[in-house]
């Protein structure tokens, strides 16, 4: 997956809320987390239902260009799609792979993916992606994972809120 991208605005804005304090260096993080004791850290959020979408994935493509065209190509249908919706409208959504192939994967060791997260840009800041991220990660561990794993990411202190730790960092030249 390309990683994600969040404009500088949105980035400065994201870490002065969270108390954080973010450097764009160009730097990815690699993120995971142990399942065995998971327990959703997130309340439910008024009015905003959450599953996986029962539709096309297509379907999805002009949200997903909304937040980055650069995924819409990663929405074709062979992986399951988490959402976030209000009156059953998607506002938020990402990919979920409980049978996911990374560089944490063993054959004594399942790991479960969340990637391509975005929320619709009307409906940002109240929440829901991090639920959504939450509610995701619950059902990974649902399916049997030994362990969660967020990869291409700038946003590393955001996913920390659930528990994600960073175990490598990477930039491209």
């Amino acid at each position: 997956m390309k990683p994600e991208r969040i404009d500088e605005a949105r980035r400065a804005a994201m870490a002065e809320r969270l108390g954080c304090v973010f450097c764009d260096d160009g730097a990815f993080a690699e993120m995971s987390m142990d399942l065995g004791t998971y327990q959703e850290k997130t309340a439910p959020i008024d009015a905003v239902s959450f599953g996986f979408y029962p539709g096309n994935a297509e379907d999805l493509q002009e949200l997903v260009a909304a937040v980055d065209d650069g995924w819409v190509k990663y929405f074709h249908g062979k992986l399951p799609i988490f959402c976030g919706m209000i009156d059953g409208k998607v506002v938020s959504f990402c990919i979920v792979d409980p049978d996911a192939d990374t560089m944490l994967s063993r054959p004594d060791i399942r790991v479960g993916s969340i990637g391509c997260v975005g929320t619709s840009p009307a409906y940002r800041s109240r929440g829901i992606g991090l639920r959504m991220v939450d509610l995701a990660t619950l059902y990974l561990q649902e399916k049997g994972c030994d362990k969660a794993y967020i990869s291409y990411t700038h946003i590393d202190f955001w996913y920390a809120r659930l528990g994600y730790e960073t175990f490598a960092r990477f930039s491209f030249s």
